[in-house]
């Protein structure tokens, strides 16, 4: 065993500073913002455990890796209210008071490839202004991506990731598209972007015989629970504060 080995801290530090100074909640933790449409979604469908059929009735509510995907690393919030207006088939994005136009969403012409849009948006590309410079240490990266599950947003960031030890600039270059058929206001405070830091090492891929039966060992172990089995067995609590 190698004693000198560089062991990872217990806590990472992830900086960030932003640049409206008014708004010092442009980042925040992912677990602050949880939806109120996934606040509401019911434990069980129509509040029963068995449906007609004797099937369980249970909802995504009891999915903890889709909550955790919500609640994973940290959020960048929109720092204004902006105003999206369809005109003659290309969405219009605008904001109150020209003041703010150097914080604010940028348009760009063209489209690189209309493979990057999602099927229901618009071909016209923007990009987000990030307002706040990130930074994680060198040997961690960071995904940066639209907010996960949350096809709620009438837009759809896309996706990136950047090593650390560089300092993510506040004017950003992400681009993002808006729903077709949208028209109306973004509200500050909606999450625009999802930071998800993580450790740099090598990875390989192999094949392993036994995986199915033991996945099926866990598939009847968990039927005999009604709920919890994963969270209770081999979840793990992550800490992003």
């Amino acid at each position: 065993m190698n004693i000198f080995k560089k062991i990872r801290p217990s806590k990472v530090i992830i900086q960030y500073e932003p640049i409206i100074k008014s708004y010092p909640d442009i980042i925040s933790p992912a677990k602050s913002n949880i939806p109120e449409w996934y606040k509401k979604i019911p434990k069980w469908r129509d509040n029963k455990i068995f449906s007609e059929n004797n099937d369980i009735n249970a909802t995504v509510k009891q999915c903890m890796p889709f909550l955790e995907t919500m609640t994973t690393g940290y959020l960048v919030n929109l720092p204004f209210d902006i105003y999206v207006k369809n005109q003659d088939g290309i969405p219009f994005i605008t904001w109150k008071g020209g003041m703010m136009d150097r914080f604010m969403p940028n348009w760009r012409n063209d489209v690189s490839d209309l493979n990057i849009v999602p099927p229901g948006f618009f071909p016209f590309e923007y990009t987000w202004k990030f307002n706040c410079v990130i930074k994680v240490p060198k040997g961690y990266s960071m995904i940066v991506t639209h907010p996960l599950n949350r096809s709620d947003l009438p837009f759809r960031t896309t996706s990136g990731i950047v090593d650390g030890d560089f300092a993510l600039q506040p004017d950003g270059n992400l681009p993002f598209y808006i729903k077709e058929n949208f028209e109306g206001i973004i509200p500050q405070g909606t999450p625009i972007v999802q930071i998800i830091p993580f450790y740099n090492q090598n990875w390989s891929l192999q094949l392993k015989d036994g995986l199915l039966e033991e996945s099926m060992k866990n598939k009847f172990q968990s039927n005999s629970l009604f709920s919890g089995f994963y969270k209770k067995n081999f979840w793990q609590k992550k800490d992003y504060s």
